[in-house]
């Protein structure tokens, strides 16, 4: 990471806190973690497609932080909620994010041709396993899609993966000294 992602960092960081005094976009825990928060969402950067659609984007974690680290690689905010998609729009165009879209709609609505082949679907913190798998299903069909969810060890191991689709692999994160262990679990069609 350069100076200049860096930077932008921390200028997401303070917009996002500044932000979220009168649009509660994050909680009041995760803004007080909101570093560690940015942190978890860089590690899995290496493991993602050239196409990525954050799902459920809200504060734009991890999808500006990915952004930010990543120019190379196109980005889709995915924010049903239109003050948290005000604002996804506002710091992308603040940041000078030309890599990242915003679109206030919900998954479902969307039409699957808008996104460049093959894509990622993230999701941080939106809703059990079973619950994402099928609000995705329809674009996990696509070509070469996987989803991609951030959750702990502890969480994953009491949801199942719904039939019809298959878990691929678990990636582990080294946890943080008396936190639960972080990983990507990775879903596709059978």
């Amino acid at each position: 990471m350069d100076k200049k992602q860096k930077n932008q960092l921390l200028e997401y960081q303070s917009h996002l806190i500044a932000w979220n005094k009168t649009h509660n976009l994050i909680s009041k825990k995760q803004e007080k973690n909101i570093a560690e928060h940015i942190e978890d969402s860089l590690l899995i950067s290496p493991l993602l497609k050239n196409n990525i659609i954050d799902l459920g984007s809200g504060g734009g974690l991890p999808g500006i932080p990915l952004a930010l680290t990543n120019p190379n690689k196109k980005f889709y905010l995915v924010e049903s909620n239109t003050k948290k998609s005000a604002f996804l729009l506002n710091t992308t165009s603040k940041l000078g994010l030309n890599n990242t879209t915003v679109i206030n709609q919900r998954l479902e609505d969307i039409d699957v041709n808008l996104f460049s082949m093959p894509f990622d679907i993230v999701c941080r913190a939106v809703g059990s396993t079973e619950v994402i798998v099928n609000l995705t299903a329809r674009l996990l069909q696509a070509h070469d899609t996987s989803l991609k969810l951030m959750k702990t060890l502890e969480q994953f191991e009491k949801e199942s993966v719904p039939d019809g689709f298959t878990l691929k692999k678990i990636d582990k994160f080294a946890p943080k000294a008396k936190d639960k262990t972080r990983i990507l679990v990775t879903i596709e069609a059978e």
